[in-house]
């Protein structure tokens, strides 16, 4: 089902995989677990980071192929995508307990370190509250999200779903913690130079970004890449169309298989971040509320949607 040659590159980039379900710790997790350092979605949106499990119920499932994705791309090492057929997908209570247990035998490592962990945030660690789906591949294609949401959201998580948006009659349905959709082109030729899709796909994600206004709460991220969409302006007329609560706005991070089509110098600096965020506050109706200089990225909100950022304070 996964090519044995991506799931070999996954195994050594310690992904936890069973089936078409995965898991992996966040390098934020890590950070909070030994130097006691928070992640940005911490920063902007009260989560706690060492309680946050980074998964996906599709590992290798994907409608595109993002330049910038810092994950193993079928075309990378010479697979044809066509012949990835769609697993045999689990139940959404199987991902549910496959998540937590891929998550909790991860964390059972820390176990070794306790000295410099700590009793408390070890044993929260083990106890998580949020769930980021959107560790690699799609997670619409997963048949039964909508469920998985839910079942997560009885058990007292709170869920982050990242997308890309083309599946506009998933994204109608589901109804997660915070919804973000990823925009990276402005138009069609931007859209196929850097995240390789099709016509079609395009304008399911205009079709997307049209029903954003009725969901509860939303953000929309963009990944800048020097000289392919690093002109704000020209994203000014889709961010207005969305509505979205929020904007992230980031910088592409030259890591992982993006380095075999990127280069280094394909990334902004903050300050430049911020530059733009601010050419975007004066030219729209969202203003810069935050941001977060190790990630490079900076926080926009909606001036007319105005939601408290942060889920927990």
């Amino acid at each position: 089902m996964i090519p044995e040659e991506i799931y070999k590159i996954l195994r050594r980039q310690r992904y936890q995989i069973d089936n078409h379900t995965a898991v992996k710790l966040c390098g934020w997790v890590r950070k909070k677990m030994l130097e006691d350092k928070s992640c940005y979605k911490s920063k902007f949106y009260g989560i706690e980071t060492h309680r946050c499990i980074q998964c996906t119920p599709s590992v290798i499932w994907c409608q595109q192929n993002c330049i910038f994705c810092w994950r193993v791309l079928p075309r990378d090492i010479g697979i044809d995508v066509s012949k990835i057929k769609e697993p045999k997908w689990d139940e959404p209570e199987v991902v549910y307990e496959k998540i937590l247990a891929m998550h909790k035998k991860i964390i059972m490592g820390y176990k070794g370190v306790l000295d410099r962990v700590g009793e408390k945030k070890f044993k929260e660690a083990l106890e998580p509250k949020h769930v980021a789906i959107s560790l690699s591949g799609e997670p619409t294609l997963y048949p039964y999200l909508d469920e998985l949401i839910k079942i997560f959201h009885k058990n007292g998580f709170t869920t982050f779903v990242v997308s890309n948006g083309i599946l506009t009659d998933v994204i109608e349905k589901i109804e997660p913690t915070q919804l973000y959709i990823s925009l990276d082109a402005y138009d069609l030729e931007s859209y196929r130079k850097i995240c390789g899709g099709k016509k079609e796909y395009w304008e399911s994600i205009l079709n997307t970004l049209d029903i954003l206004k009725e969901k509860k709460r939303t953000c929309i991220r963009t990944t800048l890449i020097r000289g392919l969409n690093d002109d704000i302006l020209k994203f000014v007329e889709l961010y207005e169309r969305a509505e979205a609560n929020f904007i992230e706005l980031k910088s592409y991070m030259h890591v992982g298989y993006s380095q075999k089509r990127l280069k280094k110098e394909d990334m902004l600096q903050h300050d430049e971040i911020l530059k733009l965020a601010k050419i975007l506050e004066e030219n729209s109706s969202y203003n810069l509320i935050d941001d977060s200089e190790d990630s490079r990225v900076a926080l926009l909100q909606n001036e007319n949607r105005k939601i408290n950022p942060k889920i927990f304070e």
